[in-house]
């Protein structure tokens, strides 16, 4: 879902979803955790963003699927050719397991992610960061049985 960061960027993708190129002037890995953590926590849709510059990105995941948006980030009117709106069919759960194992497969990259992290809070923002992918993989496992077959959400 989310390539290794690297000069600044990373690339989201979801199945059937183009590829977007995000920036480092969001905080991703801090940001989105704590989006996706509240999600899980209250069993309610969530939104996380980015910037792609100078377009706008966000993806709104609700329970069985995520609808992606993308606009142009100015404070004129908008033309239906100035947004994109598609869908991925990946779940809640899904995202949040995408979102740990990409987080966490490059955990030093993202710690220095952000555009307004200084390098001598690298042990602090590592701590952080290592908790936060704890209680996010704690709520993935505790949530999982509401995703079954079984299920629906009102």
């Amino acid at each position: 879902m989310l390539t290794k960061p690297e000069d600044g960027w990373s690339d989201f993708q979801l199945d059937n979803t183009f590829a977007y190129g995000l920036s480092y002037l969001d905080d991703i890995a801090f940001e989105w955790i704590d989006q996706a953590i509240h999600g899980l926590e209250t069993m309610k849709p969530f939104c996380v963003k980015g910037f792609m510059e100078p377009s706008r990105f966000l993806c709104v995941v609700s329970y069985w699927n995520c609808h992606i948006i993308c606009e142009y980030d100015g404070r004129s009117p908008l033309k239906k050719e100035d947004i994109v709106n598609e869908y991925s069919h990946t779940s809640m759960l899904q995202f949040c397991e995408y979102l740990y194992n990409d987080i966490m497969s490059n955990l030093d990259e993202w710690i220095f992610y952000a555009w307004n992290a200084e390098e001598a809070d690298y042990t602090k923002r590592k701590e952080q960061l290592t908790q936060k992918l704890s209680k996010l993989k704690e709520l993935i496992s505790e949530r999982r049985e509401h995703f079954g077959e079984d299920r629906c959400f009102m």
